[in-house]
């Protein structure tokens, strides 16, 4: 092992231990396994994931590498858009988009905030216009199965589930990985229409309330 790989290595071993030392459902979910937790999903080689919010594509990584999968990653923020379309210009399994996912195509200003941007956050001078995408178009061009649909959107997730709910594009996803957000208004209601339909064709695996959650369709389990 190289010094750069140990320096990398030791840099995310501390990285590690102080997020374990976090109170509350946070550092629970870092010492029960953090993202380890968000890779243990029922996928095989050539299946289809869908990374909404993708960010530098860490998860995407982790997916392609581990199950020889395909990802679709939605990304409205120019420069982790680029981030991810430069790192995975070469790599046939992954398609990266720049757009958000929604309940239905529309414009939309988002503000940037690193890993907090969304259409939610507080406006600053860093705000820019978003095309979303209604997420029934997105399943139907798949044409497949979802086996993972990761939502992590900053208030988004509502919109989106609510619209797979609406279509029954629900019963497409094998799994979901959610990460659900304290916004937009009235996110409380939301959240407890969406898990009572969720459990109608989903079971709830794990549940780090407001860090992630983890659903498989019935019929898997």
């Amino acid at each position: 092992m190289g010094l750069g790989q140990k320096i990398i290595e030791a840099i995310e071993g501390f990285r590690d231990s102080q997020r374990k030392k976090q109170p509350g459902v946070v550092g629970q979910f870092w010492r029960d396994g953090g993202k380890q937790l968000l890779y243990d999903l029922p996928i095989v080689p050539g299946g289809m994931v869908i990374d909404a919010g993708g960010y530098k594509g860490e998860w995407s990584i982790g997916m392609v590498s581990r199950y020889g999968c395909r990802s679709w990653i939605f990304e409205p923020a120019p420069v982790f858009f680029q981030y991810c379309q430069e790192y995975f210009g070469k790599n046939a399994l992954v398609e990266v988009h720049k757009a958000a996912l929604g309940g239905e195509n529309r414009k939309a200003a988002f503000s940037f905030f690193d890993n907090g941007t969304s259409e939610y956050g507080a406006g600053n001078s860093q705000c820019f216009e978003v095309d979303v995408i209604d997420v029934a178009r997105v399943f139907d061009e798949a044409g497949t199965s979802i086996a993972c649909l990761k939502l992590n959107i900053e208030g988004g997730e509502y919109e989106v589930l609510e619209r797979l709910l609406e279509t029954n594009h629900i019963l497409l996803c094998d799994s979901l990985l959610i990460q659900f957000h304290r916004q937009p208004a009235g996110y409380k209601e939301s959240y407890e229409n969406i898990v009572a339909a969720l459990q109608k064709t989903h079971v709830r695996v794990w549940c780090y309330e407001m860090v992630w959650e983890k659903w498989i369709r019935k019929d898997i389990q």
